[in-house]
């Protein structure tokens, strides 16, 4: 198994790696490094120790915040079928009372033409109505 050889705080250390590993090892010790350099400015007031738990500190908050967010996608994830259901449930009406639109539209363009034919009607019979009644008083007028 190969070595590989870093230096972190001024300590020496080799780590043991899978060959098939090591790009991603080098890329999480430059990770750890970055981390270590934002506390920088404890050096002298604290010992190694305690600056690297800082940084691992860190590290786990970090974690911490990924697992939240992972938590929080999950559950959005298993919201999806019920918010899909209620979705399909509501275009469901929605067909429905489009059907409903349509049917009453026709039965409104049914009463529309009925209405038209009763108030046709009605003129037809008012007309008649006013020859009877200028029959009737022409009689009335020819006999006085």
């Amino acid at each position: 198994m190969p070595i590989l050889k870093i230096n972190i705080l001024g300590s020496k250390i080799e780590v043991d790696y899978q060959e098939n590993e090591r790009e991603k090892l080098i890329q999480l010790i430059e990770q750890f490094k970055k981390r270590l350099s934002e506390f920088e400015s404890l050096k002298g007031r604290f010992g190694d120790n305690k600056i690297i738990f800082l940084a691992a500190l860190k590290g786990e908050d970090e974690i911490f915040g990924l697992q939240k967010k992972l938590h929080d996608k999950t559950n959005e994830k298993n919201l999806l079928p019920l918010i899909d259901e209620k979705i399909d449930i509501k275009n469901k009406e929605i067909v429905k009372l489009k059907d409903q639109i349509s049917f009453l539209k026709k039965e409104n363009q049914k009463l529309a033409d009925q209405n038209k034919i009763t108030i046709n009607r009605f003129k037809e019979l008012n007309e008649k109505l006013t020859l009877l009644i200028n029959k009737i008083m022409d009689v009335n007028n020819n006999e006085y």
